[in-house]
């Protein structure tokens, strides 16, 4: 193989491939970047066997040919050339880099010992902007488990039907919802590290659309534009009922200011990192209280104008949780959906409602 590419070009598509390289390797060859050459095109692999990113670039091929090289050499070798072109020639075992003056060479593994993906079989596929796709995994997809205590509830369930595209996250504690119209029929629960890879890689992406198949027989899910793909492993077992948790009646509605809210918050928690990062949102007169309170350290507490419909109420909720959703919500205003002092609350927008996001509340110590 020998081949000579644009080094900006390279540098970016060879670290996202990079980024799904796990830090702790069951196979040597998985700390590295599988590159193979053909056609004028050099196609980059990554993976750590759950997770598979594929980039190709446009190169100079004066050689096809295949070899896996180390990743994390490579590309610091590229980030240190100062000339805008690269070579990249095999000598037998190893590959040779050059870049203007600078030289180096890497020892490589034979391309047969890197797990290629196997072959695509597409059961189901749909089509999504791209834009959208990337702002509605950011938004929900940190309300997945980050433990595999139930690995069902490390994924986003995506889920069209009834003309309405569905996806969903959960970690038992709080829940993100996105709903938009949809023709067509798909489910696939997928893990939400590989949704939070693909956005990373796909957002410098030109593409209008992502497509997102389905291969059953193999359990795998592909996430395409026209030259990246991601391909992951599909999540084994039954999303919980999510729609059982969701409230549908309530004792006060609120509405306020996104931004004097998440501010509050912030305040509060501030003050609560002791005592499992607890807020209490109080409800009362026109006014909405939010405090945060330690014995060691003294309190903080944020009054705010609110539009309040309904009854006077007292509840608490993890600061971090309350965090997390008001980022994500796009409103200047936000609605808070209460069902009473220990029951779920919805958050959302107060014009954009397909996105919400249910927080349990928590007892507050002592």
């Amino acid at each position: 193989m020998k081949l000579i590419c644009n080094k900006e070009q390279f540098l970016k598509a060879a670290s996202l491939t990079t980024q799904v390289i796990a830090s702790r390797l069951s196979l040597p060859v998985l700390g590295n970047l599988l590159l193979e050459a053909a056609s004028g095109m050099l196609k980059i692999t990554g993976t750590n066997l759950e997770t598979t990113i594929i980039h190709q670039i446009g190169v100079k091929i004066e050689e096809g040919g295949e070899t896996t090289v180390p990743a994390r050499f490579l590309i610091d070798f590229c980030q240190a050339a100062t000339d805008e072109k690269v070579l990249i020639k095999t000598v037998k075992d190893s590959v040779l880099l050059e870049s203007g003056a600078a030289r180096a060479t890497l020892l490589t593994i034979n391309a047969s010992e890197f797990p290629k993906a196997a072959g695509f079989d597409i059961e189901s596929e749909l089509e999504l902007g791209k834009q959208d796709f990337l702002e509605t995994v950011s938004a929900i997809s940190f309300c997945a488990a980050a433990e595999e205590g139930r690995p069902v509830l490390t994924g986003v369930l995506i889920k069209a039907e009834a003309g309405k595209l569905t996806l969903v996250a959960t970690d038992g504690y709080r829940l993100g919802r996105n709903e938009s119209k949809f023709s067509g029929n798909f489910e696939l629960l997928i893990p939400a590290r590989a949704l939070q890879e693909a956005v990373k890689a796909i957002t410098d992406q030109e593409d209008e659309t992502i497509k997102l198949a389905i291969d059953k027989e193999k359990n795998q899910a592909r996430i395409s534009t026209k030259n990246l793909t991601i391909v992951s492993r599909l999540l084994e077992g039954s999303y919980p009922n999510y729609e059982q948790i969701i409230p549908s009646s309530f004792i006060s509605t609120v509405r306020v200011n996104t931004k004097e809210l998440t501010d509050a918050v912030k305040l509060a928690s501030l003050f609560a990192r002791d005592v499992g990062n607890v807020a209490r949102i109080e409800l009362d007169s026109g006014k909405l209280k939010l405090t945060g309170a330690t014995s060691q350290v003294g309190d903080a507490e944020t009054e705010m104008k609110a539009d309040i419909e309904g009854e006077k109420i007292s509840v608490a909720f993890n600061s971090r949780f309350l965090l997390d959703s008001l980022s994500a919500l796009k409103d200047q205003e936000t609605e808070i959906s209460l069902s009473g002092g220990t029951s779920a609350a919805i958050f959302r927008g107060s014009t954009h409602k397909n996105l919400s996001f249910v927080i349990m509340p928590v007892r507050p110590q002592g």
